[in-house]
Parts: structure tokens; sequence; C-alpha cells
């Protein structure tokens, strides 16, 4: 499964989520079995293909997320990458309709 953060920094430990309007960059991770498998960091996430988009508030724009058909997830202010994909992996994350 691909999900993308936006996240207020380049790094894979140190990183955490932000809204879409602050992301400095997405991070795109892939995970398998509740573990990330790979992860890159990009500018933006138009025009890619991605499962879901988390984010840290329900006020999000998310018309471009859905016209690309992907879900959004909301996850809690301040995470950091790593514990956003063990809350994914326990569904602890509310989806966003």
């Amino acid at each position: 499964m691909l999900v993308v953060i936006p996240v207020d920094k380049s790094d894979i430990e140190e990183a955490k989520i932000v809204s879409i309007n602050k992301a400095k960059s997405f991070a795109f991770i892939d995970t398998e079995s509740g573990k990330i498998k790979d992860y890159q960091f990009k500018d933006s996430f138009e025009n890619e293909m991605f499962d879901y988009i988390i984010v840290n508030s329900k006020n999000e724009e998310l018309e471009d997320v859905f016209e690309l058909g992907a879900r959004a997830l909301l996850a809690r202010e301040n995470m950091y990458i790593e514990d956003i994909i063990e809350a994914l992996m326990f569904a602890e994350l509310d989806e966003i309709l």
C-alpha cells in the first residue's frame, strides 16, 4: 500500500505531519504487513498514484486527492512517520469522506 504524508522535513526519522499547505515535502511510504518497505520524499503529490493520503486536519482541501482516486485518513497533529504507520497498521486512523 502506498501512503502519502505531508511533512515538515525530508528525514524519515525526524519528519512530522503538517498541513498540506505547510508541507516542505511529501513522504511517499510503501508499506507491507504494517512495516515501511520503501520510502521517498517528493515536492508534490500531484499527478502521482497512491492509495491514501494521511492529513492532520479534517479541514484540508482534498478534492485533488479524491480526483486521483485516493482516500484520506486523519492523524493527530505532530505525529512522526513511524507513529502514523503504526496507527495505520492497527486501524487507528479515521477516514475522511
